[in-house]
């Protein structure tokens, strides 16, 4: 109740009197500041942290293998920072467990803190950080051979691979042998049981094996080759190298032949630019053969496109620009289309270099070419001389492209010399270049020993 006065009363306290002034209280932050920590950096080794995501781990043994981040910090124990950790274990009966850093812990480093209550003391070191996964194990397939082989003798092992590995004539005595062993066979009175018929049924299929892998280790070989694909399979010369190999069926439809044709039929008189076209124009233009003029064409304007070519270094040259091109082939650009042009310089160029270089190997493959073009248009035997002289070459390396092809290169027979009317001094310097069956490849050049 207010006093008569108009101010108010202060309430009566309970008779208890209370300080205003807070007691000092030792709060937590005050002895967390009385902590102590250190940092244990000892060449000691260190403890590590292993996740186990979706997996309970097992009561295992593990071992510990460590690399070195660099050379400079090899030797020592291993530490976070100087070192990769990895744990691996196989004596789970049918799990490998196996523990390493994860990818997310590239840029993180990890800590293991033990505080001491009673001294108040908080030590920190740096620890590995694991991360355990695991995988079934591969079991070894059951080979239901294996008691066989075990009871097997040595000389029994040594058979076995001369009949699958051993050459020709090793497997013909093993033949022998194991026929002549049949022969003698006195309890079955010299007749063969079905095991029998069995190991020298096996013994056939391994040598009849044997011819196909060959083949193909062979075709691989040549695939590696500047040369055109030869047909290994191929019963007739015609068939080795065909004219869809030599000519893709793409540029075959944009060589023109027409224009030729009826010049030489006409015998009117064509310019050329090379010595194998121009001596082969009008007996091949006058004839029926289709596929050879084509083939014929298709020389000239290689001949051409190699006469454009220019200087590239060390065995090799650079295909000049596009309208540089045209205008160097003079000419031959307003009897070729512009687009087989094209085909030509990315079917021979390098397409690592924007099919603007012939390295080696692609210039190779153009000579290659040309050379099977000219076994094709003279029924697979060829003197090399014009083709020679086109290309400004010696014998012996015009030679060499054609064996590459698997074609016997030597001087012309009595009757090619008398027909050419060539003197003995002329005949030998003449090269003749022919294809025949069986095909001879020249062998790969073995390194020399030091």
């Amino acid at each position: 109740m207010a006093a008569e006065d108009g101010k108010k009363r202060k309430r009566h306290s309970n008779g208890v009197q209370t300080s205003k002034k807070k007691a000092a209280i030792e709060t937590a932050s005050a002895s967390a500041s009385k902590i102590k920590v250190t940092f244990s950096d000892e060449d000691s080794l260190r403890p590590l942290l292993l996740s186990t995501p979706g997996l309970t781990p097992p009561s295992i043994p593990f071992e510990l293998y460590a690399k070195a981040r660099s050379a400079s910090q090899a030797g020592g124990n291993p530490k976070p920072d100087t070192h990769h950790v990895l744990l691996h274990s196989s004596k789970h009966p049918r799990l490998d467990y196996t523990a390493a850093p994860a990818v997310s812990d590239q840029y993180l480093s990890h800590y293991i803190a033990v505080f001491n209550p009673a001294t108040s003391d908080l030590q920190i070191t740096p620890a590995h950080h694991l991360s355990l996964r695991s995988v079934p194990r591969k079991t070894a397939p059951i080979d239901e051979d294996q008691p066989k082989k075990q009871r097997a003798t040595y000389a029994a092992q040594r058979e076995d691979l001369g009949k699958v590995f051993g050459t020709k004539k090793a497997q013909k005595f093993i033949a022998s042998r194991t026929d002549n062993a049949i022969v003698k066979d006195v309890k079955g009175k010299g007749q063969k049981s079905d095991v029998q018929d069995a190991i020298l049924e096996s013994m056939a299929n391994a040598s009849a094996a044997a011819t196909p892998q060959k083949q193909d280790a062979d075709e691989d070989l040549l695939a590696s080759k500047p040369i055109p694909r030869p047909n290994l399979s191929a019963e007739t010369v015609e068939d080795v190298y065909p004219f869809h190999t030599l000519i893709p069926a793409s540029d075959a439809r944009l060589i023109p032949i027409k224009d030729w044709q009826d010049a030489a039929r006409n015998n009117e008189e064509v310019m050329l630019g090379h010595r194998f076209p121009a001596f082969h124009l009008t007996p091949i233009g006058k004839g029926d053969d289709v596929l050879k003029l084509q083939a014929l064409r298709y020389l000239a304007l290689l001949l051409a496109f190699h006469d454009a070519l220019t200087g590239g270094g060390r065995n090799g040259k650079k295909v000049p620009k596009k309208d540089v091109l045209l205008k160097k082939l003079g000419p031959v650009q307003e009897i070729w289309p512009e687009a087989l042009i094209e085909s030509v310089r990315l079917r021979f160029a390098s397409p690592a270099s924007g099919h603007t270089e012939l390295p080696k190997w692609y210039l190779e493959n153009l000579y290659t070419h040309m050379c099977a073009l000219s076994l094709y248009i003279d029924d697979w035997r060829t003197n090399t001389t014009s083709l020679k002289e086109d290309l400004k070459m010696e014998n012996k390396q015009i030679s060499q492209y054609f064996v590459e092809l698997g074609a016997k290169v030597g001087p012309p027979t009595e009757r090619e010399r008398e027909v050419g009317k060539l003197s003995k001094a002329q005949a030998s310097a003449v090269r003749v270049a022919s294809l025949k069956l069986p095909l001879e490849f020249p062998k790969a050049r073995m390194g020399r020993r030091r």
